[in-house]
């Protein structure tokens, strides 16, 4: 509607308007008004916009241009458009533009002489703003120029006054360019609407309601808030939400030197903000912020961190008062990477920045600090009022943890899956206790926690469900060669409280107050394995109530029971133990400086360990001991212990049952069970050990280097009573009880022995069963060993007694000296040689005697032993042809010995053995020995009869040259050895129809041994010898058995050189049966001579096959004094006869004198005469010398001599009525004579 037609008046209406006066002003005024608004609107636009761009331009620094003004003064509207803010110097692209400025003024700002605006509206606003690098930006002279302090600053007089309703900014747009990251970010949509801001007083109460979105990068932004920023408290309440922000454009902005890059994350947030200014600032925040898709890496790009979803539910955070209430943190699918490379970094420990070196204070200034005075210290500012934070609500789900290692071979790589964690009221500073809870999957098992803590207390309870232990594979692996492999099932827990370091003494180390427990822990098919072989195993392990507190060192259990453990114990030929071979060598370390300081420390006390109930069930121990020069192989099953209380610190005896199966190869295996107590601080046992037939002979292989046998069978058994202990000084054992060695067999391993006799293989020892009943062993330290049995017995026993070609018995070589015993697995051993000549009998005797008894010599005593069906075979290879005896069911028994006795001399026990020798003879053996005494004592005999002899045949041949055919032997023996070593003895020995074969070619030897035979015999083919024995056993080279055979020997020789000395030995008599002595020149037999032929002919009555040869002897050299006296003799007696020849008796003594003198009156020999001539009176004596000095002595009449002895003896031997086809007489000899010879007449004995 036109203005002229809006406002024409009908001349009624005008002279009604004169007619009042009041009218008539309003007209005018508002006709005035009507001017005024139409030169406002028309002048206003023009004289503003220039002054307007010059304004801009001066306080921008950039020329600011303006489309258009327009101005409608009757509503106090302004409108700019096309507003523009050139850009930088060489863009030609403005820096803003606004497309339209509208502002609503009211009329109240006059009456208030404030703006008073109903609305402030800016339109399609579009910024562009570049980042040119180096931290510059093409905005940089804007800023410069608006932050520009002004020459003389403004009074503060308070906030302006205005009031402003519905401020509106829609449709803005900002365009930021990142030239040095190459990052071109948008912001669209960009709505902020404040609907009232005043700091008029009349509204200081009124609500604002601001409103701000846009959207950045495609994520959209809202938000609203209200307040009175402008009142005295100056409150305001915000709310912001921001949905979808994707942090990727602008993760380059973040310094390069964080310790992780940011690669995604998407951020979600929704929030309200309220402000306050009085009584004093305060920011209070609440809502949540949530980021999502978050994934961090290191430094290096590898992926650190990821997780789904991170959302934080802000209760009251108040950051101005230091104050932090959650009401839940929820962390959703996180996924941790932590890995260790092969330096031993972990990539965690490389996030914490680099600590700066501490610096070193002086001393003084130390010193000086130290003596400052308290209030210097007083007036030290305050310490800062820790945060106050407060989550009640913790959660993670789905989380997964992997770890990788890179210095273990093969490199570690584990993930724990399914993590989850729920904690609640946690509370810093620590309030009260944080309750939480989780688990996670690792392998196939899992892992459950549950606990609470503070910062005085902690404790955590675990479950771990069928965790696998491959698990820490890698890590063993670096230890151990075998793979282990099981299963862990446990529930355990952690207690922890903070110690008092008060209580720490000086230089001890720190206690950390944590203590562990376990419920039930359990390992289940617990296993090492090499390849597909099983080294060890466990079928399960299970302990409880478990009570380990790390600051005492002590661990408590409940129970320990292990189940069907089983391991093979096995050493290999090069000495290493299967275990050494499990383990891997260590790392070589640094050696420790040589002057690194000592530490003062105290030395950690050692763990104890309690276990109040302990048992192990099912077990089974492979021992396989391949070092050993005969392996060692030995089977342990159904092993099971039981005990109870058991402490490595603990003195108190506590209950202990072990029970095992003992076995060696597939025999059937023996039972051990032992019921008792222990003890092990110190090692003490005590109890009843009941064992049957272990197999002792598993161990051979440890015996053979004190042995110098091969143990193929023995089964050793015991029941009883065991007492040990371990004290300071040494071990102490005791054992009462029934011990038995059964089924023994043993061969000799001597490496003398020949290999190429048929005996040789075959066992040593054997027997079936060796009781020793009411044994009693006891060992203690700086004590004789005691060993008592009271009853022995040994039955159905084997023994192999052999002599080497050395001479050596096999017996006397089983025990290795400690020189063979050092050697005992070399390759080869030196070839065994007999013993150096000891010294003289006297030396040692001496060295004996001077040799001081040993105070801790072992004290034995053995009750009656009984033998029962035993078997002994004699094999000899020191002669050639061999020789073997066979002594068999020997029967007997010995009653008690013992090394000492009560009264100094040991008591020798009687002994009693019968059998039979060569399945045939019967042997007895009798008397008394001790063969524990020292010096040996002993007094037996011993019987053998009717021996078949042919066995003997090669002790025949190689000592005699002749075999044996038939004949029988009987034996009596008796020895005596004192104390002092000197043997008595007497060796009976009685040959029935020997008879020796032809001699033997090549035989070492050629006896005349059947002369020998014919000369012992008797005429019923009986040979008795009594062959007595002497000597002292200290002499190294006496021997009783070589001193017999050279007895025998030298018996059978003497029927070549001195057969009437065998006879004689047959007959009581003596060496001079085989000569027949004469007086010197005579030929007549003493009746001495007659008495021996008178023997000689018994002797050869009583054996027919010997024939006897005469030989009568004479010397002229030797017996010319009695030649002359015998023809002297002669004239005498024909003297008498003449005077009366039927007078044939010898001369008498008175007679002798007168028929000496007529001989020699009658003897024409030259004679003594006196002065006259005539023959001079002579005395017998003197007439009897000059009669012999000229008698004649010739060979012929030595001849004669002899001739006539020869004759004499056979005369004699016929007159006995010797059968003359036995007697012959030989040749006369009367030539020269050996030294020291006798007249006689010798005879000869030699077979028919």
């Amino acid at each position: 509607m036109p203005l002229s037609k809006r406002f024409s008046l009908t001349r009624p209406s005008l002279a009604a308007l004169r007619q009042h006066r009041w009218a008539r002003r309003a007209a005018v005024a508002l006709a005035a008004s009507l001017a005024l608004w139409l030169l406002a609107w028309l002048a206003v636009p023009p004289l503003l916009k220039g002054p307007m761009e010059r304004a801009a331009s001066e306080q921008l620094g950039r020329a600011v241009t303006v489309g258009t003004i327009d101005f409608k003064p009757w509503s106090l509207e302004l409108t700019l458009r096309d507003i523009a803010v050139a850009g930088a110097e060489g863009s030609d692209k403005p820096q803003l533009t606004i497309a339209r400025v509208h502002v609503d003024g009211e009329l109240q700002s006059l009456l208030r002489l404030a703006p008073v605006v109903d609305e402030f509206t800016v339109e399609s606003p579009v910024l562009h703003i570049a980042h040119l690098g180096g931290g510059r930006y093409d905005v940089d002279d804007i800023i410069a120029k608006v932050t520009a302090p002004a020459a003389e600053p403004k009074p503060d007089t308070g906030p302006a006054r205005l009031a402003l309703y519905n401020l509106a900014l829609v449709g803005g747009s900002i365009d930021y360019d990142d030239r040095s990251v190459g990052k071109h970010h948008t912001l669209r949509d960009l709505a902020l609407k404040v609907p009232f801001i005043s700091t008029l007083p009349s509204q200081r109460e009124v609500k604002v309601e601001p409103h701000l979105a846009f959207t950045l990068n495609g994520s959209r932004f809202d938000s609203s808030a209200q307040g009175t920023p402008f009142a005295q408290t100056g409150k305001t309440d915000a709310s912001v939400r921001w949905d979808g922000v994707d942090l990727a454009p602008y993760l380059a902005y973040l310094p390069a030197s964080l310790p992780v890059k940011v690669q995604g994350a998407t951020l979600d947030v929704d929030l309200k903000v309220a402000f306050e200014q009085a009584p004093k600032m305060a920011v209070k925040l609440t809502g949540s912020v949530q980021a999502r898709g978050v994934r961090l890496a290191d430094r290096q790009g590898q992926d650190l961190l990821s997780y789904e979803r991170l959302k934080i539910d802000l209760a009251d955070v108040r950051p101005l008062d230091q104050v932090v209430r959650l009401s839940q943190v929820e962390l959703t699918a996180p996924v941790l990477n932590a890995t260790r490379n092969a330096a031993g970094q972990i990539n965690l420990a490389q996030l914490a920045p680099e600590s700066p070196p501490a610096a070193t204070a002086p001393a003084a200034s130390a010193a000086s600090t130290a003596s400052r005075p308290a209030s210097a210290a007083a007036g030290k500012p305050a310490a800062a009022r820790p945060w106050a934070v407060e989550i009640a609500h913790t959660l993670v789900r789905g989380g997964t943890l992997r770890w990788g290692d890179q210095t273990t071979r093969p490199a570690a790589a584990l993930e724990a899956r399914e993590f989850t964690l729920d904690a609640r009221d946690l509370a810093l500073p620590w309030a009260h206790p944080v309750a939480f809870e989780g688990g996670f999957k690792l392998q196939d098992g899992s892992l459950g926690f549950k606990g609470e803590a503070t910062d005085q207390k902690a404790q955590v309870q675990a479950t771990v469900t069928a965790l696998a232990l491959q698990v820490a594979t890698p890590y063993l692996a670096q230890a151990l060669e075998p793979a282990v492999s099981g299963q862990l099932t446990a529930d355990i827990g952690v207690q922890w409280a903070a110690p008092d370091a008060s209580s720490v003494k000086p230089g001890a180390a720190a206690p950390t107050g944590i203590t562990l427990t376990a419920g039930v822990l359990a390992l289940e098919q617990l296993a090492l394995r090499q390849g597909k072989t099983v080294l060890a195993s466990l079928g399960r392990l299970e302990v409880k109530g478990v009570q380990v507190p790390l600051d005492t060192r002590t661990a408590t259990l409940e129970s320990l029971a292990l189940t069907q453990p089983k391991a093979t114990v096995e050493r290999s030929a090069d000495g290493r133990w299967m275990f050494e071979r499990w383990m891997k060598a260590p790392a070589t370390t640094p050696p420790a400086p040589e002057n690194a300081p000592a530490s003062n420390a105290p030395a950690a006390a050692a763990w104890v360990l309690r276990v109040a109930d302990f048992s192990l069930q099912g077990g089974a121990i492979a021992l396989a001991d391949n070092a050993q020069a005969r392996p060692v192989a030995l089977e342990l099953s159904a092993l099971g212990i039981a005990a109870k209380n058991l402490a490595t610190d603990g003195s108190k005896p506590e209950a202990l049952k072990i029970s095992a199966q003992v076995a060696a190869g597939k025999g059937t295996p023996g039972k051990l069970d032992y019921q008792g107590t222990l003890a092990l601080q110190p090692l003490a046992t005590q109890g009843r050990l009941e064992a049957t037939r272990l197999p002792l002979h598993a161990l051979d292989g440890y015996l053979a280097s004190q042995l110098a046998i091969e143990l193929l069978r023995a089964d050793v058994g015991f029941k009883g009573q065991v007492t040990f202990s371990q004290g300071d000084k040494g071990a102490s054992l005791r054992l009462s009880g029934d011990a038995a060695v059964d089924d023994l067999q043993a061969n000799s391993t001597l490496a003398s022995t020949p290999k190429t006799e048929a005996q040789v293989g075959e066992e040593l020892l054997a027997w079936k069963s060796l009781n020793l009943r009411g044994l009693d062993l006891a060992t203690a330290p700086g004590t004789a060993p005691r060993l008592e049995v009271k009853e022995t017995s040994l039955a159905d026993f084997f023994a192999r007694i052999t002599i080497n070609e050395a001479g050596r018995i096999n017996l006397g070589d089983i025990a290795k000296t400690p020189a063979e015993a050092q050697a005992a697995n070399a390759a080869s051993a030196a070839k065994s040689v007999p013993p150096a000549t000891a010294p003289a009998a006297s030396a040692a005797s001496a060295a004996v005697a001077a040799a001081p008894a040993d105070p801790l010599a072992p004290v034995v005593q053995f009750g009656p032993v009984s033998l029962v069906n035993g078997k002994v075979l004699f094999s000899d290879f020191f002669i050639k042809p061999n020789y073997s005896a066979d002594l068999s069911e020997l029967t007997g028994k010995l009653s008690a010995f013992s090394t000492a006795a009560p009264g100094g001399e040991p008591v020798l026990a009687d002994l009693e053995l019968r059998g039979k020798a060569e399945g045939t003879a019967s042997l007895e053996i009798t008397g008394k020995l001790n063969p524990l005494a020292k010096p040996l004592a002993l007094d037996i005999a011993g019987k053998v009869r009717d021996l078949e002899l042919p066995p003997l045949s090669p002790y025949a041949v190689k000592y005699a040259g002749h075999g044996i055919e038939r004949g029988k032997l009987s034996v009596d023996v008796a020895y005596k050895v004192l104390p002092s070593g000197q043997l008595t003895a007497s060796n009976r020995l009685v040959l029935n129809q020997l008879t020796f074969g032809e001699p033997v070619a090549g035989a070492p030897n050629s006896l005349p041994v059947k002369l020998a035979v014919a000369l012992l015999a008797d005429r019923n083919g009986v040979i008795d010898l009594d062959l007595p024995l002497s000597g002292s056993l200290n002499d190294p080279e006496f021997r009783v058995g070589p001193v017999i055979w050279k007895i025998i020997v030298n018996l059978i020789g003497k029927a070549l050189i001195s057969p009437f000395s065998l006879l004689a030995s047959a007959m009581g008599g003596g060496d001079e049966l085989g000569s027949v002595p004469f007086t010197p020149g005579s030929a007549s037999l003493s009746p001495e001579a007659q008495q021996n032929l008178a023997k000689v002919v018994k002797a050869l009555n009583d054996r027919p096959n010997l024939r006897i040869t005469v030989t009568g002897q004479a010397s002229l050299q030797a017996e010319r004094e009695g030649l002359q006296r015998e023809h002297l003799q002669q004239l005498v007696l024909a003297e008498k006869r003449r005077a009366s020849p039927a007078d044939t008796a010898a001369v008498q003594a008175a007679e002798y004198p007168a028929l000496l003198k007529e001989v020699y009156r009658r003897a024409d020999i030259p004679k003594p005469r006196n002065l006259v001539g005539l023959a001079r009176e002579l005395t017998p004596a003197e007439m009897e010398a000059l009669l012999l000095a000229n008698q004649p002595a010739t060979e012929a009449m030595a001849q004669e001599l002899a001739t006539q002895r020869g004759q004499a003896v056979r005369s004699y031997l016929m007159a006995q009525k010797l059968p003359v086809e036995r007697l012959f007489l030989a040749a006369p000899r009367a030539g020269t004579q050996p030294e020291k010879w006798s007249p006689q007449a010798q005879l000869t004995l030699a077979t028919q």
